[in-house]
C-alpha cells in the first residue's frame, strides 16, 4: 500500500478496499507483479521507434563482437549462406502482345536478358566496382545482422551501347543516415531519425552524409552535412519485428551479453590452463636452504635425477575443465535459439546426431530462413531493385534505338520486362529420399514441376532451356542417356534391328 491508499483508506476505509480490489483485478498475471528476479527487467510503454534510439551504438557493439568472438562471426556467416548463399537469381518474366510472334518474342526476351546479365552478373552493378549483385546481396544481409539495416542507393549512370544498363547501386551502412536531422523537412514535412516524411506518413526522401561518418576526413568532401536524397532512389531493408517500427535494430542484441560472456569464459579457462601448465614441479629445499643442480633444466622425458638428502619434488597436478563442454553447449543452444538457428549449423558439433533430429532441427532453420527471404530480401531489396532495372533497359533501349522494328519500340517504352526472383538452392539432408517425395508430389498433382525446380534454387525456365539443349546435341551426336526417356524406346528399336539381322 502506498501512500495514497493509506490517506484514502484512514479518510475512508470502503475507498480504500475499493483502491485494493480494483489493483488486485490487475495482478491476474504473474508477470505483471515479478518479485526481486525480475531487476533485470526493464519495463517502457515506449513504441517501437523510441525503443530503438541506441540502435547505432549497439550496431557499433556488435560489429566488434563479430570482428572478434568467432562464434558471433559464425552466426553471421551462418545466416548469410542460407538466406543469401551464391546469389538470390532473377528470372525474366515479360508480358508480350498477343500479336507479336514466337521469334520476336523469344528475341526480345533474350535480349533483355542479355542486358541484365551484362550488368548484374558483372561487377558493373557495382558502383565502387568490386561485386556483382550477388555480392551485395551478401553485404546487405551481413549489415542487417550486425546493424539491424541497410541501405541501398541508385545512381543512374550515361547510357552507353554495349556497356550494360545505366545502373549503378551503392550499399550504405545506417551510419549515413543523419539520425541528428530532425523535423526540419521541406514543406510541411518532418524528419524522424534522419527519414522525411509528408502529411500521410509516407518516406519521400533520406538524409544521408556524402561519406561515412567514422572514416577518415576528406577535405574535399564534408562528413558533417548531409544531402537530401528522394526515397525512389534509397531502399531501406531491415527485419520489423513490432507493429510502426521505422528502423532495424541488430539481429544480435537478445544474444550479445551471453556472446560477450561466454568468450570473456573460454579465454578465463585458456589463461587458467596456460597458467597451470607452466608449473611442473614444486621443489621443497632441506633445512640449509641449499639444493643441487637446476632440476628445471635436466628434467627430460625417462631422465633420472639425483636429489641431496633433504631435498624433495612434488609435481604440479593442472586442473582438468571438466563439464565445462557441457555448460558452453548449453549457452550456445541459448544463442543459436535466439539466432533463429540451429545448435549444429552454430558449432558444427555433430555428436549424438541422428538423421531424424538433424532434419528436424533443419526444418524449423529452414522456416527462419524463408521467412528472412521473402519477408524482408524480397520484398524489401529485390522487387524495388526490379523497378529500378526495368526503368534502366527502357532507358538504355529508348536511347539506343537498336531495334529496327518501331513497333516493338513502343512496346519497350512501356516497361514490360520484369523480375521475379529464385532463392539459392537447400541443400538435401537425404537427396534420394526428397526427390522420391517430390516425384510422387508432382505426379499426384499436388506440387508443379516448376514449384520443384524452385525449391533447388534453379530457374525452371533455364532448366528447360539446358534439357532442350542436351537432347539437342545427344540427338546430333547419336548419344542415348538413362536420363532421357526416350531412351528405353531407343534401345528396343536397336534390339529390334539386331534381332532381324540375325534372322537373316
Amino acid at each position: 500500500m502506498n501512500l495514497i491508499d493509506k490517506v484514502i483508506s484512514a479518510v475512508s476505509p470502503e475507498w480504500g478496499m475499493k483502491r485494493a480490489r480494483a489493483r488486485a483485478a490487475t495482478m491476474v498475471y504473474r508477470a505483471a507483479n515479478l518479485n526481486r528476479r525480475s531487476d533485470s527487467l526493464r519495463p517502457s510503454n515506449s513504441d517501437a521507434n523510441v525503443a530503438g534510439r541506441a540502435r547505432l551504438r549497439v550496431a557499433h557493439n556488435m560489429r566488434d563482437l563479430v570482428r572478434n568472438v568467432p562464434f558471433a562471426a559464425r552466426a553471421r556467416s551462418v545466416i548469410a549462406n542460407n538466406v543469401v548463399g551464391d546469389g538470390i537469381i532473377p528470372k525474366v518474366t515479360l508480358n508480350v502482345p498477343q500479336d507479336m510472334t514466337a521469334d520476336l518474342s523469344k528475341a526480345f526476351k533474350d535480349r533483355g536478358m542479355h542486358h541484365i546479365e551484362q550488368t548484374l552478373d558483372t561487377v558493373r552493378i557495382d558502383k565502387k566496382g568490386l561485386q556483382n549483385l550477388y555480392g551485395l546481396q551478401r553485404q546487405v544481409i551481413n549489415t542487417v545482422i550486425e546493424s539491424g539495416e541497410a541501405l541501398v542507393r541508385r545512381h543512374i549512370c550515361p547510357v552507353e551501347a554495349g556497356a550494360g544498363l545505366p545502373l549503378k547501386i551503392e550499399v550504405l551502412e545506417p551510419d549515413y543516415l543523419d539520425s541528428s536531422r530532425q523535423w526540419a523537412g521541406e514543406g510541411d514535412n518532418i524528419v524522424i531519425d534522419g527519414i522525411e516524411y509528408d502529411d500521410a506518413g509516407t518516406r519521400v526522401a533520406y538524409w544521408l552524409f556524402t561519406q561515412h561518418p567514422g572514416g577518415e576526413f576528406i577535405p574535399s568532401r564534408s562528413q558533417i552535412n548531409s544531402v537530401r536524397v528522394p526515397a525512389e532512389d534509397v531502399i531501406h531493408v531491415f527485419l520489423p519485428d513490432r507493429s510502426g517500427q521505422d528502423r532495424g535494430v541488430s539481429w544480435f542484441a537478445p544474444v550479445a551479453e551471453k556472446l560477450l560472456t561466454l568468450d570473456d569464459y573460454e579465454d578465463a579457462l585458456l589463461v587458467r590452463q596456460q597458467i597451470a601448465s607452466c608449473f611442473v614441479m614444486f621443489r621443497k629445499l632441506g633445512s640449509g636452504g641449499q639444493g643441487t643442480a637446476e632440476i628445471g633444466d635436466q628434467v627430460r622425458a625417462g631422465s633420472i635425477i639425483d636429489l641431496g638428502e633433504d631435498e624433495d619434488v612434488d609435481f604440479a597436478t593442472p586442473p582438468v575443465a571438466s563439464g565445462d563442454d557441457q555448460f558452453i553447449s548449453t549457452v550456445l543452444r541459448e544463442i543459436a535459439v535466439g539466432m533463429g538457428i540451429s545448435y549444429e549449423a552454430l558449432t558444427g558439433d555433430l555428436r549424438g546426431v541422428n538423421f531424424s533430429s538433424a532434419r528436424i532441427g533443419r526444418l524449423e532453420m529452414d522456416r527462419s530462413v524463408s521467412s528472412w527471404q521473402w519477408l524482408m530480401m524480397v520484398p524489401q531489396m529485390l522487387q524495388p531493385l526490379s523497378d529500378w532495372i526495368g526503368e534502366a533497359w527502357a532507358e538504355y533501349e529508348a536511347q539506343t534505338r537498336e531495334w529496327d522494328d518501331p513497333a516493338l519500340g513502343n512496346f519497350i517504352d512501356g516497361g514490360v520486362i520484369s523480375l521475379t526472383w529464385v532463392p539459392p538452392v537447400r541443400l538435401m539432408i537425404d537427396p534420394s529420399g526428397e526427390f522420391s517425395a517430390f516425384n510422387v508430389a508432382v505426379r499426384s498433382g499436388f506440387m508443379s514441376r516448376q514449384g520443384v525446380v524452385r525449391t533447388t534454387g534453379v530457374d525452371p525456365e533455364r532448366l528447360m532451356q539446358e534439357q532442350h539443349q542436351d537432347k539437342m546435341d545427344a540427338d546430333a551426336l547419336g548419344l542415348i542417356f538413362d536420363s532421357d526417356p526416350r531412351a528405353d524406346i531407343s534401345r528396343q528399336i536397336l534390339k529390334g534391328q539386331s534381332e532381324r539381322k540375325q534372322d537373316e
